[in-house]
């Protein structure tokens, strides 16, 4: 094949679990690169730092009693709920000052704001509440056909030399995700679009990526801010509100689960 090789990273964000709360917000993000972008975006520095090196450990002005092993958003956040911080962030302006506060609050902004504005990497995701959920889709196949169909609107895009790979958050999704993306593109012409294929990363280093020196531990931190950065532009009722500029964020665009899902 003399394609490109894609990988699309998958992660969620609000409980899946637990849709007894109508209102409650949730999502399915992909960050989607060829496999050379992913290799040369892990090797940019950002704060003396590469990027690999930062979704590696977890955000550095984080209370280590508050923090995981590798960088989570959801760390940073849930640590500023029981600090009381709210508020409109815009990503590209740092808070003045050297407080704790503060200086999470920008280290957090500058890892959001390279993913938001990366130039190869596709962010993309569909997000709503689980009452519309719970009343379109059967409860059993809710993150299997999400991650299917938001991976099918890509495929028609890409050349029919390419390959994507769909690593989804929650790996017994695998065997029954690309059966929604059949389904999904019933009215393309599929002679006319790539290939693709969804698996572990355990899988998919044995095979497709055992000579690509990706990290999966990173790839999926990048993942999870794709998850975040849809999360904090688009939930209204989030204590902590990130402002999209449609102008500056690159290729990144979030649909609410009724333009995706059937």
């Amino acid at each position: 094949m003399n394609g490109d090789l894609w990988i699309a990273v998958g992660k969620e964000t609000g409980n899946w679990d637990d849709l007894t709360h109508p209102e409650q917000f949730l999502g399915v993000a992909l960050v989607i690169a060829k496999i050379s972008d992913w290799k040369s975006a892990l090797t940019e520095n950002l704060k003396d730092q590469s990027i690999e090196q930062r979704m590696k450990q977890a955000l550095q002005n984080l209370p280590k009693e508050s923090a995981s092993d590798t960088h989570r958003v959801i760390d940073a956040l849930n640590y500023f709920k029981t600090q009381s911080v709210r508020g409109l962030w815009t990503l590209d302006q740092m808070v003045k000052g050297n407080s704790p506060h503060a200086r999470l609050k920008n280290e957090l902004s500058t890892n959001l704001n390279w993913l938001a504005t990366h130039p190869q990497l596709i962010t993309i995701g569909t997000y709503g509440k689980a009452e519309w959920l719970k009343n379109n889709v059967p409860q059993a196949q809710m993150l299997e056909r999400t991650y299917g169909l938001l991976a099918a609107l890509v495929l028609p895009f890409l050349t029919t030399q390419d390959k994507l790979l769909i690593v989804p958050a929650e790996p017994e999704l695998v065997s029954s995700l690309l059966d929604y993306i059949e389904q999904s593109l019933d009215n393309w012409q599929r002679t006319k679009m790539a290939q693709y294929d969804s698996g572990s990363f355990t899988d998919l280093q044995q095979n497709d990526l055992k000579d690509s020196a990706l990290d999966s531990t990173a790839l999926n931190s990048i993942a999870e801010m794709g998850a975040a950065l849809m999360s904090l532009s688009q939930n209204a009722q989030g204590e902590i509100r990130v402002y999209h500029p449609k102008d500056t964020w690159s290729n990144v665009k979030f649909f609410k689960f009724e333009e995706v899902l059937p």
